[in-house]
């Protein structure tokens, strides 16, 4: 039976230096263009970006924020920081304004690599981010980035190859941002041993290094960086890089680069099965996908495409801790317990609840180092989360007889859409800043995707009108686009207990109402580039 390799391996270090010893000039990366990079090329790109980081004053446990679309030098800035025991801090690339201050500088860089495409997005908030000092910029530069020094992102390979630094397992290698219920985005602080063992398959049968892995989620997500390209680093199999998921292009790209394995959101399977049937559907060479959560029809899925499905269940705070191998895979659910991690499910007392009954998901690592080392610069939050080893999830599942876990709700107010997490308190604080609105609240509206959609109930001052066109155009300027509500409400007066807390499960309740105002159906579709 496969198995991980001892803790004490699980490293950026040691997943290379296998690499390097097995298959040095294997292809390792191939990007949008069918441009390669076998192992060695790869491991000495990271290396000579190692070498650049250091000269820009970035020292060892120090971060780098990196705001950069899916690209195989995304990945050599990655490797080259986490080879040398330098910390990564990927941005959502949607980010701006407030949102992305608050990030900056919260993980405290010092050294930021962007994308040219959204340096100028940093020189508007110049005056909110005082640690920042450095801007590495990817493509061509805009002509002044404010007291920002700058330099170009090719020439972090103009260099002489760093040193390794062997990484411990509980060592910090990221810093990966995440939203609640409430509150703002909050630092989940991630070692090697942690990223590891969630980007892993080796207790799998799949992938091998014959795989050829397709990533087309972004790399700025654990689901891209680590189940897609570091998953085949671990395998030493070969990853192509897309710069995004694309319906019409997604079943081209399998073809043209032979793909065998990929993986998938849920909102990406359900996107594929909705696409019009073709005959040559079946005629492709994908093998295996694994999802999250699984096709809502996972039969008509596995035969129209003719391809095996593993479920897979996990989240930034614990990594990956279900699974389920395509053979024994029943529909709708997330997966079972996976080796190294102990699982309960309890009520609201905390105390464990028989198979067949709704619980929250308390997970416990075999050792500490598999699950975060907390939420940066709270521990209060953090040891609300990890109570006796046991982290909470706040998630809701059911468990059969045969250990099959099944997702059954998520916490109260807590939002999730096209993969992003969603803090409904940020939503509503943007919202509640425009002029005409007097108070809001965000909750989750259904979705013909399998996630949800984001609906604002919004109370207008006395005397206001509000004009839904200019209020989506002041949140499409102040949020990330997966944020902005796709639906509308405006009524009276919120609904609020006694105590004035708002009612959201009555707002929840009544959907999508004939008096709420569709962005989608006013011909308003937003996406990355909005």
């Amino acid at each position: 039976m496969r198995a991980l390799p001892p803790i004490s391996e699980r490293t950026f270090t040691h997943a290379f230096k296998r690499a390097m010893d097995e298959v040095p000039d294997k292809a390792a990366y191939i990007d949008a263009d069918g441009a390669e990079l076998t192992y060695a090329q790869t491991m000495d790109r990271a290396l000579r970006a190692a070498t650049a980081f250091a000269a820009l004053g970035v020292e060892e446990e120090q971060t780098v924020a990196l705001m950069l679309d899916n690209s195989v030098e995304f990945i050599t800035a990655v490797y080259g920081l986490g080879l040398t025991r330098r910390v990564q801090v990927p941005v959502n690339t949607a980010y701006k304004g407030d949102f992305l201050a608050h990030i900056l500088n919260d993980c405290d860089a010092e050294v930021v690599v962007v994308e040219a495409e959204y340096a100028e997005r940093l020189a508007l908030i110049a005056d909110q981010l005082p640690k920042i000092r450095h801007v590495v910029v990817r493509g061509e530069a805009p002509p002044s980035l404010g007291r920002f020094e700058t330099s170009s992102f090719a020439a972090l390979f103009d260099n002489q190859p760093a040193e390794l630094v062997d990484a411990a397992p509980d060592d910090l290698m990221a810093i990966m941002y995440t939203s609640g219920t409430t509150g703002l985005s909050k630092g989940v602080e991630i070692s090697h041993a942690h990223a590891y063992s969630y980007a892993s398959r080796e207790d799998a049968a799949r992938p091998v290094a014959e795989d050829r892995i397709l990533v087309v989620l972004p790399l700025f997500h654990l689901a891209g960086q680590w189940y897609g390209a570091y998953q085949s680093l671990i395998a030493r199999a070969t990853a192509v890089i897309q710069p995004a998921f694309s319906v019409s292009k997604f079943w081209g790209w399998v073809r043209d680069f032979k793909i065998t394995e990929t993986v998938m959101l849920g909102a990406v399977a359900e996107l594929l099965q909705q696409a019009e049937p073709r005959p040559d559907d079946a005629d492709n060479t994908l093998s295996y996908a694994v999802m999250a959560p699984l096709a809502s029809d996972l039969e008509t899925f596995r035969t129209r495409f003719d391809v095996q499905l593993g479920a897979v269940y996990g989240m930034s705070e614990i990594g990956g801790v279900m699974f389920t191998e395509p053979e024994d895979v029943v529909p709708g659910e997330a997966g079972m317990a996976r080796d190294g991690f102990e699982l309960r499910l309890v009520d609201s007392d905390g105390n464990d609840v028989p198979n067949g009954a709704h619980g929250e998901l308390l997970v416990r690592p075999e050792d500490p180092a598999l699950v975060m080392r907390g939420y940066r610069g709270l521990p209060e939050k953090t040891a609300e989360t990890i109570v006796d080893g046991w982290v909470h999830t706040g998630d809701i599942f059911k468990r059969d007889d045969e250990g099959h876990y099944y997702f059954v709700d998520r916490s109260k107010d807590a939002l999730r859409r096209r993969g992003e997490n969603i803090s409904s308190f940020e939503v509503e604080r943007t919202v509640n800043a425009y002029p005409d609105i007097l108070e809001c609240a965000v909750v989750a509206a259904p979705s013909d995707l399998g996630e949800d959609e984001i609906k604002a109930v919004v109370v207008v001052r006395e005397g206001h009108e509000l004009d839904f066109i200019k209020l989506t155009e002041f949140m499409v300027e102040r949020m990330p686009y997966f944020m902005v509500p796709r639906y509308i409400q405006v009524i009276g007066v919120l609904p609020k207990t006694p105590t004035q807390k708002i009612q959201k499960h009555l707002l929840r309740d009544s959907g999508v109402a004939q008096d709420v105002w569709d962005r989608e159906a006013a011909g308003i579709k937003l996406n990355r580039r909005s």
